[in-house]
């Protein structure tokens, strides 16, 4: 009996145990869950703070970018805004509102003549001109044409190569040096390089035209040509392979622009000019020279494509025109020509040159001037005088107006080879029509080159020359 009580006594405390040890771990798991629920809650918080840090770093950092790209832009407006200022004040300007440029003129400053290169002028024009100076010019060796005092700054091929050219409306063809041209001439300035020209175009036809001492020869070539911020596409250029003897060694300029009519271009080019107005670069088909010298500025005028707006340089004063009597040259009819009082001429054929600073006049005129002023004429066909000697004003009649140059700028200063300085009468001797007005008479009357009506206009400047 005894025994019995024992054993269930033993089985009732196993159950308890039992019983217990259950109950802790529910209560154990119960923990847990509780643990991972509280636990989820903490991150799902953390996740949620992270989330809003990562956003508002964010944000600040798109604001930043904002705020960069707003310093860029107003730096490029500035940066623009300057530009447009600098540009103003080299009087290269192209306006959006109507299609016109305005390009300076660089001058030579304080520029004396030899003997040699005068010459060298005249046999230039001789050999332009058809027609034949005095015997000791008409041999005279072409050297330093640098009194060519006025240059302009064009541009040729993509990305641009740029030159410096002497504009010139006694010709109607460009042309600058070429990369295999071998001649001093060309060494010594920039030459066109076709490979580095995206927009180059090969042409191929051979080119030349005469000087005194030889041909400039070369080949054709299309690229785009940019002046003054006016673009033209496909140009037709030439590129020099020879420049013979020392025409160019010396001179301050790279080629030639010409500015005269498509009739006396070499190889019928078209003329810049001419493809400006037909690609609608300009809206009206002309151009207009300023030319100014003197004083300590290297500025020598401009030249305004595409506008006769130059009051800048002429005021209020008012352009005459005459037509254009022979489309080649811009050559037109001069109806009178005065020294002092004296009738010197009556009605002749006279051209514009803006690529000569002389004035030429048929033996007869010549002689009539030289008589009137009292200098010494040569057998070279120069009057030479004291540059202290005064002499009268000249007056041309073109259209029924005068245009007066004063006597003084009708002298130009010389130094012979025996280094001398002398003064020389601005108009030297051919021996038949046309007269030549080079930038001797042009230096104080901007003239405007009208191809789309055929006709030339004249107005006094106001500026000192």
């Amino acid at each position: 009996m005894r025994c019995r009580i024992l054993v269930l006594c033993a089985f009732i405390c196993l159950l308890v145990i039992l019983t217990e040890a259950r109950q802790r771990k529910v209560n154990h798991s119960a923990d847990r869950r509780s643990l991972a629920v509280r636990s989820g809650h903490r991150n799902e918080r953390s996740s949620a703070l992270h989330g809003r840090g990562l956003a508002a770093r964010s944000r600040n950092q798109r604001k930043r970018r904002l705020n960069a790209a707003k310093r860029s832009r107003r730096k490029r407006n500035l940066a623009r805004k300057s530009n447009r200022k600098i540009r103003a004040k080299t009087e290269s300007i192209v306006r959006s509102d109507s299609s016109y440029a305005t390009l300076p003129l660089d001058f030579q400053q304080n520029f004396v003549r030899t003997t040699d290169n005068l010459r060298s002028e005249k046999a230039f024009l001789a050999n332009r001109y058809g027609f034949s100076f005095a015997k000791s010019s008409g041999t005279a060796t072409l050297k330093n044409t640098a009194n060519m005092e006025y240059t302009c700054k064009m541009n040729i091929g993509t990305p641009k190569q740029k030159f410096t050219v002497l504009p010139d409306t006694g010709s109607s063809n460009i042309w600058v040096p070429g990369p295999h041209c071998k001649s001093k001439a060309c060494k010594k300035h920039k030459q066109y390089h076709p490979a580095k020209s995206s927009t180059y175009v090969k042409n191929g036809k051979s080119f030349a035209i005469t000087y005194g001492s030889g041909s400039v020869a070369g080949v054709l070539a299309k690229d785009t040509v940019r002046i003054a911020g006016l673009v033209v596409t496909n140009q037709t250029f030439a590129m020099t392979t020879k420049e013979p003897g020392t025409t160019f060694v010396t001179s301050n300029f790279d080629g030639i622009l010409g500015l005269g009519y498509r009739s006396i271009a070499v190889d019928n080019v078209k003329t810049l000019v001419q493809n400006m107005c037909s690609e609608d670069v300009i809206t009206s088909c002309k151009f207009a020279i300023c030319m100014k010298g003197g004083g300590s500025s290297s500025r020598g005028g401009a030249i305004i494509f595409g506008s006769s707006n130059t009051s800048a340089y002429s005021g209020s004063n008012s352009y005459t025109y005459t037509p254009v009597t022979k489309k080649g040259y811009w050559q037109f009819t001069l109806q009178d020509i005065y020294v002092g009082g004296t009738k010197v001429s009556g009605s002749v054929q006279a051209i514009v040159d803006s690529g000569t600073s002389l004035i030429t006049a048929p033996t007869a005129i010549y002689n009539k001037i030289n008589k009137v002023i009292g200098c010494r004429a040569t057998s070279s066909g120069e009057c030479w005088m004291k540059c202290a000697k005064k002499i009268p004003d000249f007056t041309f009649v073109i259209a029924g107006k005068k245009f007066v140059v004063k006597g003084n700028k009708m002298k130009l200063k010389v130094r012979t080879n025996r280094g001398r300085t002398v003064c020389i009468s601005a108009v030297t001797e051919v021996p038949d029509e046309p007269v030549i007005l080079g930038d001797a008479f042009i230096r104080h009357f901007c003239t405007e080159f009208d191809l789309a009506n055929n006709r030339i206009g004249f107005a006094a400047t106001t500026y000192s020359t």
